[in-house]
């Protein structure tokens, strides 16, 4: 009975799959956003620069878009969470029912 409430293939476990899933995107992706951040480690700033402004294009748009997977994955959490939340408020309503 406790396997056809939990078990693989439930409601309960895909919401769980799913939020462990979009966690470690969300991880994923704000390490690599963390790392585009971080500032140069050269000492020179002439040779910082130049090597700034030549990829300072291609960087804009992929922190872009990284910035706007972030905010996409953490909507993914919130509603996986709710959905999961309410799966198990109906089965401690269904519980105490019948208690």
């Amino acid at each position: 009975m406790i396997k056809g409430l939990f078990g693989s293939g439930t409601v309960t476990s895909m919401l769980r799959g799913g939020l462990e899933e979009t966690s470690a995107t969300h991880r994923a992706i704000a390490a690599r956003v963390s790392n585009a951040l971080n500032t140069s480690t050269q000492t020179e700033f002439s040779n910082a620069l130049q090597a700034k402004s030549a990829n300072a294009k291609i960087s804009q748009v992929d922190l872009e878009r990284d910035m706007a997977s972030l905010a996409d994955t953490q909507l993914r959490y919130e509603a996986d969470a709710k959905l999961l939340q309410g799966a198990y408020a109906r089965l401690r309503a269904a519980l105490k029912d019948r208690g």
